[in-house]
């Protein structure tokens, strides 16, 4: 709806109740009683090992028996796991009409993932597929601490204000869940505040948003000294990395707790923050393996439970994790913990001695004034890196920040600084930490 010429030409009052009505529909589609039945059966299960394994069992067993039956794809394959051989994004694309279920009976909804690693994937989904999709969103906000009656701010990669616009508002407002969406493709140096400001003024009790867009405001924050002046619960942040460097800074500056979601378009696997801030792998949302990759690191290999209609069974995501020798939590939830969710596969730029580095935002810890960063490769030996600058990024700042590059890049690495007033984003809001074009 928001790249719908009417919209954009709208007055912004007419905009707003567009987006209201836009969101009332949306929500009355995806809350329902199944939903909320589905919210009161995880909530069964999430700190009982037998009940959350049987469950998890339960779930896989349908999953493979619907794929063999019913999937062109794994025709003539046996209800075992072991039968199925790994797959990935370039496997679906290249056999997408056979990944379909031939069983399916209703509503279709398509959609696609954004393509921030250059190969967008289409995937279709049944409306089961979705309504399960929203009762783990809900759970994850209840973790949040979240109630009905909380006012959220969305900031992420709706396009609800023209990308042409260049006066604020760069917000709308949905009245009829309690929520201001700012937009992600306007945070400019001087629109922070203003952003800050609307967020204020609206009394938000939660934020959601992508890693980089939150922690944007939060560093605005600690460059002028000062600390978020509402009261916020809580700040969910998912679609993204969140780096320990941001989410302590946005901790700091927001007085609050962050609640990162990891989660993928293809709906294979899921990783969330309790109020203890382990990462949790949600073995009731799929059933999630771990291909040691070596250097601590392992990939992110999961089946599908909850889309029947487009089942990827054992898809390799390209996303790692480092796992975590800790086997209970203090929230008393028995899902497995993960220590950390690392950079995707496309985050990186090769070192001097060609070497692919994924870990970037290590180069700007300790470098005053930088609000946001992302890295350009496109020759070996040469990196750019475009920074969004506070008042306190000098020219001392600056060599610093070269010589850290340098420092995890080599010293014979040719670095150039860009300052500019906003980072590159996809077509879905996102910023990617780094965009390398060199071949592999």
């Amino acid at each position: 709806m928001y790249k719908k010429t009417f919209y954009k030409s709208s007055p912004i009052p007419l905009q707003n109740f567009l987006v209201t009505i836009f969101s009332a529909v949306k929500q009355l589609i995806r809350e329902n009683s199944r939903v909320h039945k589905m919210e009161q059966e995880l909530a069964k299960n999430e700190k009982s090992v037998s009940a959350l394994a049987d469950y998890a069992e339960s779930r896989l067993t349908a999953a493979l028996e619907n794929a063999v039956s019913s999937v062109p794809y794994y025709a003539g394959l046996k209800h075992d796991l072991n039968d199925f051989k790994y797959i990935d994004k370039t496997t679906v694309k290249n056999n997408s009409d056979k990944f379909t279920s031939t069983a399916h009976k209703g509503v279709v909804i398509k959609g696609s993932t954004g393509g921030t690693t250059g190969m967008p994937l289409n995937i279709s989904q049944s409306m089961e597929s979705v309504e399960r999709e929203q009762a783990f969103a809900n759970r994850q906000r209840k973790w949040a601490g979240f109630k009905k009656s909380d006012k959220r701010a969305w900031i992420r990669g709706d396009m609800i204000v023209p990308i042409e616009q260049a006066a604020p508002p760069f917000w709308r407002y949905s009245y009829f869940e309690d929520m201001i969406l700012l937009s992600s493709f306007h945070l400019t140096a001087d629109a922070l505040p203003l952003y800050i400001q609307a967020m204020v003024d609206y009394g938000v009790d939660v934020i959601q948003a992508y890693p980089s867009s939150v922690a944007m405001l939060a560093k605005y924050l600690k460059s002028v000294g000062e600390y978020y002046p509402g009261n916020i619960k809580s700040i969910i942040t998912s679609s993204a990395s969140l780096s320990l460097d941001d989410r302590q800074i946005i901790e700091e500056r927001f007085c609050c707790k962050v609640f990162d979601w990891y989660g993928l378009f293809e709906r294979v696997a899921a990783i969330a923050n309790c109020e203890h801030g382990r990462y949790h792998v949600l073995t009731d949302y799929a059933h999630v393996e771990f291909l040691d990759v070596g250097d601590g690191r392992s990939e992110i290999v999961g089946t599908n439970f909850n889309n029947y209609l487009y089942p990827l069974i054992r898809y390799k995501t390209g996303d790692y994790v480092v796992l975590s020798k800790e086997k209970e939590c203090p929230c008393g939830r028995v899902y497995p913990i993960v220590e950390k969710i690392e950079g995707r596969v496309a985050d990186y730029v090769y070192s001097t001695d060609k070497r692919k580095v994924f870990v970037l935002s290590q180069c700007v810890k300790g470098v005053a004034g930088v609000m946001g960063s992302q890295f350009f490769q496109d020759k070996h030996g040469e990196v750019k890196v475009n920074v969004v600058a506070g008042s306190d990024f000098s020219p001392v700042e600056e060599r610093l920040l070269i010589q850290n590059v340098k420092d995890y890049l080599g010293a014979g690495m040719s670095v150039r600084i860009n300052l500019v007033d906003s980072l590159q984003k996809s077509n879905s809001g996102k910023v990617r930490q780094a965009i390398c074009s060199i071949g592999d």
